[in-house]
């Protein structure tokens, strides 16, 4: 119910991508803006991802769009959110993504394409396997150590990440920064002191100046300004 575009599927699919698209705020109808795909966490499609998005749109200038991957399930039950993320093959999630960018005529060098979470792994991976001149943002996502995958990347990646993310210990961060490097993709790989996983939930943590929240906010966007400024 959040979504509020309606995009074709993958040619064959039989489905339509379900997606929430937030514009600039004083943007015109038909102005050419980059492109900000933003994909969800394992909790599919909710407001703390389109209440991003406007955030994001707004201080950015730029189109936002979060696709539904789920294909229409969302959930706040973590052993359903868990399920969902393991269920969702990559590919699929390629070939949605290929749609959106399709709909939206993405071009090189004007698309991003951020994730959270189970969104920050399909992120990387969808944009080493398919779009590899996208610049990529991942919030405390599964890192790609993988060089020869990485060399795939024509544009820098960014990453955010805390401390104390069971998830993603010190040694496998250490490992995605050294993979970045010796790949020869440019990066800015960051991890935050004293946060878990999933750190960043709301804009207000951003609005009110809550630490690292504002501090990562303002790495992910300092970023894709600059790769949006070309």
């Amino acid at each position: 119910e959040l979504a509020n575009t309606r995009i074709p599927g993958p040619s064959g699919s039989n489905v339509d991508i379900l997606a929430y698209k937030a514009t600039p705020s004083g943007s015109n109808e038909g102005e050419p803006l980059p492109l900000l795909i933003l994909i969800h966490e394992f909790f599919g499609l909710n407001p703390s991802i389109v209440e991003k998005a406007r955030g994001l749109a707004d201080d950015l200038g730029c189109i936002v769009v979060a696709p539904d991957t789920f294909r229409g399930d969302v959930t706040d039950f973590i052993p359903k959110a868990i399920w969902l993320a393991l269920s969702t093959p990559q590919q699929r999630v390629n070939d949605d993504l290929d749609a959106v960018c399709s709909y939206l005529n993405a071009n090189d060098g004007n698309l991003a394409v951020m994730g959270f979470c189970y969104g920050g792994g399909k992120a990387i991976r969808y944009t080493s396997q398919r779009r590899p001149d996208a610049a990529t943002v991942v919030f405390y996502g599964s890192p790609l150590t993988n060089v020869g995958e990485l060399r795939r990347l024509k544009a820098p990646v960014c990453g955010v990440y805390g401390s104390k993310d069971a998830q993603f210990p010190m040694p496998l961060l250490d490992e995605f920064r050294k993979s970045l490097e010796d790949a020869g993709v440019e990066n800015d790989v960051r991890v935050y002191d004293g946060v878990g996983h999933a750190f960043w939930t709301d804009m207000d943590q951003v609005k009110s100046g809550q630490q690292p929240q504002k501090d990562a906010y303002e790495q992910c966007t300092t970023f894709l300004r600059r790769f949006f400024g070309g």
